[in-house]
């Protein structure tokens, strides 16, 4: 996906709860973002508030399902 704010692009493999490791490539489909993600397509986007104010907006750019 892409932040629609900055431009910054992210590549990001949602996992379930147990077996999300701490790294930054990783989110769990529970997290406020990964939830988020779920059941979009390529070209849609998301908006939500964040935490300590403001908006985080996300296009996606493309999908990629494991085998």
């Amino acid at each position: 996906f892409v932040d629609l704010d900055t431009d910054g692009v992210s590549v990001v493999r949602l996992v379930y709860p147990g077996t999300a490791r701490q790294s930054g490539t990783q989110v769990s489909v529970l997290a406020p973002v990964g939830a988020a993600l779920i059941g979009l397509r390529v070209g849609e986007s998301i908006e939500w508030p964040l935490p300590g104010g403001g908006r985080r907006r996300l296009k996606i750019l493309s999908l990629e399902q494991d085998r």
